[in-house]
This record gives C-alpha cells, structure tokens and sequence, in this order.
C-alpha cells in the first residue's frame, strides 16, 4: 500500500472486488467514474493508538474511501468521534484530505501531488487549460508570485513554499479556486 498511495490502493481493491464479484454472479463489472488522485505528503492516517483494530481500520479507510458527499463525511466524522472518541491530528487531515479530493472532482481535476518542490495539479476531462489560466494565472494565490506558476496542456505547476503548513493552505486555496469555475 505504501509504494501506491493509500488512494490508488483503495481504488485498486474496489476495482479488483468488484470485478470478482460481478464473475461470480455472471453480470458485466460496475464501473464507477474514476475519483481524483490526492497524492500528498500529509500525516493523514488512522493511528493504531486511536483505531486498534486492523479489520476496523481497514473499514474505515474504505468507506472514506467511498465518500461522496459532504454528509457521507459528516457521518464519517460522527461515527469516529462516537467509537473513538475526540480525533487526534492526523485523523483530521485525513477528513480534510477526503474533502479536498471530492471538492477537486467536482472542480475536473484528475490528481494533486508534490513534486521535487511543486505542486502539480492534474487535468481531468471536464477542466482545460485556459479556464485553469483564467483561475490561477492572475497571482492572487497565497504566497505565489505569477513566475511560481507555469501551464502545460493538461497540467499546472506552482513553485511549493518551504514550511509545509503553507504549502498545505495553499493547495487548498488552488482547489477552491478551481472549484469556483463550477
């Protein structure tokens, strides 16, 4: 799971789940629309100090995992603060990280990383260059002068800030603001 990211994990378990299932009852696989990849370096987890139980764990990162909506995340959150009690830090982010996936979904982006210092964010189907120009390229991004950002076709590049919590702001800022077009 390390050598993928727990997001391509997931994806590929669902996927691999689904496709024997629908064998086995002689029917064609369900295909869901394909989820944008958040691929960052965050402490985002379920610690074993909070969530003991791997078959438990497991379930939870599944059905985070699934997540859809901001109420399918609601639940989520009040379910764990109910078995578990409050949410240590990286809990959290883990929450924040499931809702920045599904807000840069809803936005058309396909994947958000970090690169050797940038911040690479992806192009799915439904977001194109020019309206991510329009978005981004004005310099009104925390921290980020216009010469930290460079477009490519299905791509945009933003020069990351050294102290992770800015760069953790700013790739939430990005996400908003490609999430304004929609």
């Amino acid at each position: 799971m390390a050598a993928v990211g727990f997001d391509l994990y997931s994806r590929l378990l669902a996927d691999a789940v689904e496709a024997r299932k629908a064998s086995m009852e002689g029917r064609a696989p369900i295909v869901e629309a394909p989820q944008a990849v958040v691929d960052l370096p965050v402490e985002a987890h379920l610690p074993d100090e909070y969530v003991p139980d791997e078959a438990q764990k497991l379930e939870l990162y599944r059905r985070l995992a699934r997540a859809r909506s901001a109420g399918d995340l609601a639940a989520f959150r009040q379910e764990v603060l109910d078995r578990y009690g409050p949410m240590p830090d990286p809990v959290t982010r883990l929450i924040e990280v499931a809702e920045l996936r599904m807000a840069a979904e809803a936005a058309g982006v396909a994947s958000i990383s970090r690169e050797e210092g940038w911040l690479v964010v992806r192009f799915g189907a439904s977001l194109t260059r020019s309206a991510a120009m329009r978005l981004l390229g004005d310099g009104g991004l925390p921290g980020v002068k216009p010469s930290d950002v460079t477009f490519a076709s299905n791509q945009v590049r933003l020069r990351l800030p050294t102290n992770p919590l800015k760069g953790w702001t700013l790739t939430r800022a990005v996400v908003e603001r490609l999430s304004a077009a929609t």
